[in-house]
């Protein structure tokens, strides 16, 4: 490892949980009126500051492993430049699990229902309401591990499957009202 690496990588640490903990303590309490999860009459909703808490949360763990990689002596390696090609393929990427998220639930309904239920019905029933969540956030996640892997293997397909379907069981089975993105756009 070199000094320059060891000391970047514990900037980034230092910074890294500076503004997680100020996210934490000053800025998310002072600037956002429900907590993270919010209870209204009996109905259990996400509240405002869920997603800014569980960003602030993540950036802490991540700058937390950064410094304790770099003061453990893993790090320091050189990091490389990025190349155009990749930050073309990214794009790419992120736009088709996208569009995927937002016109594969419809069109998959539309062709099971023949067009007779609107889609705006059955947004918030299963399994119609996890359809383009599953399939676009599969797509993407697959996509990007293959793309940083640098391979596409079955084994990576089934993980994108499976940490795509956590994620939209995490967020719909405790919230009643939650509709996983993009239904909330129709």
């Amino acid at each position: 490892m070199n000094h320059t690496g060891y000391l970047r990588d514990l900037a980034i640490a230092v910074v890294g949980i500076g503004f997680a903990l100020l996210a934490l303590v000053f800025w998310i309490p002072q600037d956002i009126d429900t907590t993270v999860i919010d209870v209204w009459r009996r109905n259990v909703r996400i509240g405002d500051a869920m997603l800014p808490a569980f960003s602030a949360i993540g950036m802490a763990v991540a700058a937390t492993v950064i410094g304790l990689r770099a003061l453990l002596s893993r790090t320091g390696e050189d990091v490389g430049e990025i190349k155009p090609r990749f930050l073309i393929w990214l794009t790419l990427v992120l736009a088709v699990g996208l569009g995927l998220m937002m016109v594969a639930g419809p069109l998959i309904a539309w062709a099971f229902t023949g067009g007779e239920t609107s889609y705006r019905l059955l947004l918030a029933t299963a399994p119609w309401k996890y359809l383009g969540f599953l399939l676009g956030g599969t797509v993407m996640t697959f996509a990007l591990m293959a793309l940083c892997a640098p391979q596409a293997t079955w084994r990576l397909g089934l993980l994108a499957f499976v940490a795509t379907l956590v994620i939209a069981l995490l967020y719909d089975l405790p919230f009643d009202n939650l509709l996983l993105p993009p239904n909330g756009d129709f």
